[in-house]
């Protein structure tokens, strides 16, 4: 495709836009103390500004990446890159790092371009005062990853949770995006426009009617169930049309390195009351598996009864679990219907319906007593609820 130099502007703005868009919520969100946008620098005796970099970040210990960016692989436009690369390290020696960073959700034939480039760089084949050349996403957990480098396996896990909520609404909510997919333009550049795509073709929207996107992760506005437990519901999504009606989406989010995660905990008790209040031989077994705390201690035989009684229930169970249904909130904010899971290892993500994302588990995964859950209990509260983990599924 062939663009005049207004759109190649078009098209290069709208890529910084994407970054600074990216970089503000990592400010936001306290893994960066300052960003510099637009910084030049010249060496001393010359020209003050002579040397540029769109975006020069820095972190709490004072450390300083430079970012640029790009829409194509092209080495020329590289050289003069590099060329700034080079003497922005050697005039300001804090800067630690430089970046070239493209956007996501390009063609497989258009990112390999880049990919081949960078492993030049990264094999020593060429030299390069660019570190890397990368994508938004990588760049977004490149910044994260050194923001939590000094905290434990514990807490960084719950930071990534929580800011994965937030980076998807942050996207959903991303203006450039909704044009982005609006007209099909090739002159637009998104934020994590990939992951923004999936989702929005999931939820099955009209192009042509689809008037603005908005969406929250804050648990404020989502709220605390009647219970006082937190809904499944992580980003609420509203959809505007272009005749002035709404609708709700509500989505569930998955982020791990491992290969099941946590997805439920509650009391015998709600479970039973949840799954079938009148029938009080399921009540007892699983109070008694919530006082055994696992399999071994349980034994054979309730293992057998428990796996009986629950058969008629595995859906119900398996909706509740993963997206709330059947329990309580308010089931037009506060229960999932779609689930998003992150796999750190691979950078992937996937969206699924609740209900596609059951009937995956149910048919591809044996968990206990005939459900696709593993059954265990939370750490410190053995005998006082039942916690069930599942497998991420892509």
């Amino acid at each position: 495709m062939t663009f005049s130099n207004a759109d190649k502007q078009q098209h290069g703005q709208s890529a910084q836009n994407s970054l600074e868009q990216i970089l503000e919520r990592c400010k936001t969100v306290g893994y960066l103390k300052d960003i510099h946008p637009n910084y030049r620098i010249g060496k001393d005796g010359y020209n003050k500004s002579q040397f540029y970099t769109p975006f020069l970040i820095e972190f709490h210990d004072e450390t300083k990446w430079a970012l640029f960016t790009t829409t194509s692989m092209r080495t020329d436009r590289i050289k003069g890159q590099q060329w700034d690369a080079l003497n922005l390290k050697k005039i300001n020696q804090s800067i630690s790092s430089v970046y070239l960073i493209y956007p996501d959700g390009l063609s497989t034939k258009e990112e390999n371009k880049f990919i081949q480039q960078n492993d030049k760089y990264q094999n020593h084949k060429e030299y390069s005062a660019i570190d890397a050349i990368v994508s938004q996403d990588e760049i977004s957990n490149m910044i994260e990853h050194y923001a939590l480098k000094n905290l434990s396996t514990g807490q960084i896990k719950d930071i990534q949770g929580n800011n994965f909520e937030n980076r998807i609404a942050v996207i959903l909510s991303y203006a450039q995006n909704l044009s982005k997919w609006k007209n099909q333009s090739s002159t637009i550049e998104g934020m994590h426009y990939d992951i923004f795509e999936n989702i929005i073709n999931c939820f099955n929207l009209d192009r042509l009617h689809t008037k603005n996107i908005s969406a929250t992760s804050d648990k404020k506005v989502i709220g605390k169930l009647p219970s006082g437990g937190n809904p499944k519901t992580d980003v609420l999504v509203t959809v505007e049309t272009d005749n002035g009606s709404t609708e709700n989406y509500t989505i569930s989010c998955k982020r791990s390195s491992d290969k099941s995660v946590s997805v439920h905990q509650y009391t015998a008790d709600t479970f039973a009351d949840v799954l079938d209040r009148q029938n009080t031989r399921l009540r007892y077994l699983l109070n008694l598996f919530q006082s055994a705390g696992s399999l071994s201690s349980f034994g054979k035989k309730n293992c057998n009864n428990l796996t009986k009684e629950l058969e008629p229930y595995i859906d119900k169970l398996s909706l509740w679990s993963l997206g709330g249904q059947g329990g309580d909130g308010n089931p037009d904010t506060q229960c999932a219907d779609y689930i998003i899971t992150y796999d750190n290892n691979d950078h992937s993500t996937s969206i699924h319906t609740i209900r596609q994302y059951c009937n995956h588990l149910l048919s591809s995964t044996n968990g206990h007593f005939g459900t696709p859950f593993s059954w265990t209990y939370p750490s410190k509260r053995k005998g006082k609820s039942i916690q069930l983990k599942c497998k991420i599924l892509k």
